[in-house]
């Protein structure tokens, strides 16, 4: 994985249902005057803001150490060419096919309490989805929106060592953060569960092996993942 270099500035891309909204308190902590959370706005359509990284003179900004934000090929911002000058990743993955179902189940509750709207307009999931089974066989493609645009089945490890400083793994997210707090040369600190999604509806056991049948690259994403993260132990 790439060396971190603190004189330069870290991008944490958040994938959803990964544990991101937490991490907003743990960056916070780290970079507690250099950190920087991107926001869009579904509501008003308001897309990712950019921000400068360097000055007139081409130097690294010193209040720029830590830039946090969905990055979405979908809408036009994604990694790496949203911010090419930013050689250095951070980022949780979780087990992509969980992923998939927690996004499924985030949305429907949005839509049952009437708050889900997508590029400013109200959107219900339902009307397209009639269930965890439909949405999962008809819509993970989403997630290969939040990972950088260059890697495919051929590349991804040579492309992820190269670009990613480190990925923690949600299901070890308290070791992850402990290697992740070693590796930025900071204090390890224990990370609070919010915005987690309420299943009220069966997922049927066959839709994982389904998933990874179709979509192999995200479990080899995944596999990765965990074998750079267990490697420090």
């Amino acid at each position: 994985m790439r060396t971190y270099d603190p004189d330069q500035p870290l991008i944490f891309t958040h994938i959803p249902k990964c544990a991101g909204s937490s991490f907003v308190r743990l960056l916070n902590r780290w970079f507690p005057k250099t950190y920087c959370k991107l926001n869009q706005d579904e509501t008003q359509d308001i897309l990712l803001p950019k921000i400068p990284t360097k000055d007139d003179e081409g130097r690294w900004l010193p209040e720029v150490r830590c830039i946090h934000g969905h990055f979405n090929h979908g809408r036009g911002y994604g990694l790496p060419y949203y911010y090419p000058e930013i050689t250095q990743y951070i980022t949780v993955f979780r087990d992509p096919f969980d992923i998939v179902v927690s996004m499924y189940f985030f949305f429907k509750a949005k839509c049952l309490a009437g708050r889900f709207l997508y590029r400013g307009k109200p959107v219900d999931i339902r009307d397209h989805y009639a269930t965890v089974e439909h949405y999962v066989r008809d819509y993970p493609y989403w997630l290969f929106h939040h990972l950088p645009q260059e890697i495919n089945a051929k590349n991804y490890r040579e492309k992820l060592a190269q670009r990613f400083v480190y990925i923690g793994v949600f299901e070890e997210m308290d070791r992850s953060i402990e290697s992740l707090a070693m590796i930025l040369g900071k204090p390890p600190r224990t990370l609070p569960r919010v915005n987690v999604s309420n299943y009220d509806e069966p997922v049927p056991t066959h839709l994982r092996k389904r998933f990874y049948d179709d979509y192999p690259l995200l479990l080899q994403i995944y596999d990765f993942a965990l074998e750079q993260h267990r490697a420090m132990r």
